[in-house]
């Protein structure tokens, strides 16, 4: 998704599919969870229909059109979390004669939606934002080539649903419906993450790393304008100087992480036949929206609305209506220390577990 500076139908008839409502709702020692049995509430399958839009996509009244199963179609994960505003992405693999997909809300007592989504080939491709400063822009989602985003109105509540989906390809066959329930989750949820964190270390497949140390180092080979070739180590070093995380009770978040990256010389380098390295630059990200926790998974989830990213005298800054998942992982509080872990993949997988007390 991003670079390692910190931190996603079938027709009624298929009806009988039932959405899973089992929940561990023990309380976790370690955690704080603050229970939140809104969350559990059943939603309208009608209400949330209504409220969600999907660029590109057509609403149709009536009962989507029937499977007859000849194109293989399966997804991972049956369970998902989607957030207040913002909403939620459907992620998944699919055949080269993938045309579209029909999207269908289902309640958790089986009531379908009176409508469904036709959500074409050209809508589904979509490649996620890149912000070169963003400390989790490499987290890593699943290898999927199609993405759907399913954006929410103000209409829809804390509360579970399900859809149904469907892919089709251009001759007419319509896969078999998968079936996936979403926790919509309220903002906030965890009060032991309340408060300001800063990041201490991070460890990277086995490897500590303190602030100002190097990260993310690449080697490079160069053709010379001697035509002989340059291999160079550490041509490119990420270096993470500080990150500081403030968690608020109302729900938002804000986050600033200060970088340096090493100033290679390509040009020189390349005509000089040997490396050059010019002053390294420095620059800042400063990330705010809301926050969720997922009191099953203990999974905080980081939704931005608003970013400002600066290196040197270049600034940019933006803004979404429905937020971009920022951050999505595993996080557990002990006292004063948190530990956020995550991964991405370049080349090798990277594991990260990262570090922050207040």
């Amino acid at each position: 998704m991003k670079k390692i500076n910190l931190f996603f139908l079938s027709c009624l008839l298929f009806g009988a599919i039932s959405c899973s409502s089992d929940d561990d709702n023990q309380s976790d020692t370690q955690n704080n969870v603050d229970p939140n049995p809104v969350e559990e509430t059943a939603l309208n399958a009608n209400t949330v229909s209504k409220d969600i839009s999907i660029e590109g996509a057509t609403r149709i009244t009536g009962a989507a059109p029937t499977p007859n199963g000849d194109i293989p179609f399966s997804m991972s994960e049956t369970t998902q979390s989607g957030f207040l505003n913002s909403g939620f992405d459907i992620s998944f693999s699919a055949p080269q004669n993938y045309a579209g997909a029909y999207l269908l809300i289902k309640s958790n007592d089986g009531t379908m939606a009176s409508d469904y989504f036709d959500v074409p080939k050209s809508t589904a491709l979509r490649s996620a934002p890149k912000k070169s400063a963003n400390i989790f822009s490499k987290q890593s989602k699943v290898d999927n080539n199609i993405e759907i985003e399913v954006d929410f109105g103000n209409a829809i509540p804390p509360g579970k649903f399900c859809y149904l989906l469907c892919i089709y390809d251009d001759n007419g066959n319509i896969s078999e419906p998968v079936e996936v329930c979403v926790e919509v989750e309220a903002w906030g949820g965890n009060s032991a993450l309340v408060g300001t964190w800063n990041y201490t270390k991070q460890i990277e497949n086995g490897v500590t790393i303190l602030p100002g140390e190097k990260s993310e180092c690449e080697d490079i080979t160069l053709n010379c304008s001697n035509n002989q070739e340059l291999v160079v180590e550490d041509f490119y070093c990420y270096i993470l100087d500080s990150f500081k995380l403030t968690i608020n009770s109302d729900g938002t978040y804000e986050y600033r992480s200060d970088d340096t990256n090493t100033g290679f010389n390509y040009s020189a380098s390349t005509e000089r036949c040997e490396p050059v390295f010019d002053t390294q630059e420095s620059g800042y990200y400063v990330s705010k929206g809301k926050w969720a926790y997922d009191e099953e998974e203990k999974r905080m989830t980081l939704v931005e609305f608003e970013y400002l990213e600066a290196y040197g005298d270049q600034v940019y800054e933006g803004t979404s209506e429905n937020g971009y998942v920022d951050f999505d992982g595993s996080t557990v509080i002990d006292g004063s220390s948190m530990v956020i872990k995550f991964s991405y993949e370049e080349n090798i997988t990277y594991n990260i577990e990262f570090f922050l007390s207040k």
